[in-house]
């Protein structure tokens, strides 16, 4: 692997998403290309340090692409087919960070992706979270795997934070609230549904997060639940699962330790767990902890950053693979 020299655009650089994606790319040292910021209107005259340097946020409406390689999408849905039109016009290769165009004709999804792929749609987050199962399910087949995600409100970026803490705002000043990220109050709640529900019963992320595993771990007996919790960054996953074999504790603690980008915690005091506040933002380890075994079954948390475990790190990774 070699320096990301290409010359690379960031559009909804102001965003959530969007200065998740700016803050890997400051702190990638194998990134040597150019940077170009785009935003909307809203953003106007606005500047970013990069390597202190200013970078100033250009209007996407009014910017030619000429000059880039790569473009990285974290921008609203309405706005990120026509974009996305533009620069695949202009000979730019986009990366689609927020799924939004995943029935567009040229997606292609990052785990299917090659060279010359124009359009690539990141996975469901929530898959990297779980990319430790692999290793496991070489070493013990996995037969049924039971997962339960408790989805921060930062999955809907900017406007999901803004929603639960001007609710919160409200609710404490005795005053009502209204609804528009999210189908009902979010604040002091949980959410069991953020969209309607298929046939099935699943929401499209959970559809999605067991479409990816089926992709991964073929024949696995698979159940998906997502929650949206009161909480602005961090996700946390409660993994159940049933394998072939017995392994003892203290040998799938060494097999997990093994993977790259994973922290295994495994101390006993309670003021030491893994928490949103503590690991959940700015931070690029999958921790896994409270590791429980009972024969052939296994369960354990999972404590992550979704944005940066989940979308950044494997687009920064895939453009060093290429470099």
């Amino acid at each position: 692997m070699g320096a990301i020299t290409q010359s690379l655009g960031l559009f909804g650089a102001t965003g959530e998403l969007g200065r998740a994606f700016f803050d890997g790319l400051e702190e990638q040292p194998a990134f040597v290309g150019r940077l170009r910021l785009f935003a909307s209107e809203r953003s106007q005259e606005e500047t970013r340090l990069f390597r202190d340097k200013p970078l100033a946020v250009e209007v996407a409406d009014q910017a030619d692409f000429d000059d880039l390689n790569e473009a990285v999408l974290a921008v609203p849905a309405d706005i990120a087919d026509e974009l996305a039109g533009k620069l695949l016009a202009a000979g730019v290769r986009v990366w689609d960070a927020t799924g939004h165009l995943r029935n567009h004709p040229q997606a292609v999804p990052l785990s299917q992706a090659a060279p010359d792929s124009l359009l690539i749609v990141l996975d469901d987050p929530m898959q990297q979270l779980l990319s430790w199962l692999l290793p496991l399910h070489a070493q013990s087949p996995l037969q049924q795997l039971d997962i339960t995600v408790l989805a921060p409100v930062s999955l809907r970026g900017r406007a999901g934070i803004g929603e639960l803490a001007r609710q919160t705002g409200d609710l404490l000043n005795g005053r009502g609230i209204d609804t528009a990220v999210w189908p009902q109050q979010v604040a002091f709640n949980l959410l069991s549904a953020e969209s309607s529900l298929d046939q099935a019963g699943h929401t499209p992320r959970e559809r999605r997060l067991l479409q990816g595993l089926a992709r991964a771990l073929p024949g696995v007996l698979t159940r998906v639940r997502q929650i949206i919790v009161p909480v602005f960054y961090g996700a946390h996953l409660d993994v159940r699962w049933q394998q072939q074999d017995v392994l003892s504790r203290a040998a799938m603690l060494a097999l997990f330790k093994q993977q790259p980008g994973v922290r295994v915690h495994d101390k006993p005091a309670a003021e030491t767990q893994p928490s949103p506040v503590g690991e959940g933002v700015a931070n690029d380890a999958v921790i896994l902890s409270r590791l429980q075994l009972d024969g052939t079954r296994g369960h354990l948390n999972v404590m992550a950053d979704p944005i940066r475990v989940g979308l950044v790190r494997p687009l920064l990774d895939s453009l060093l693979q290429q470099a």
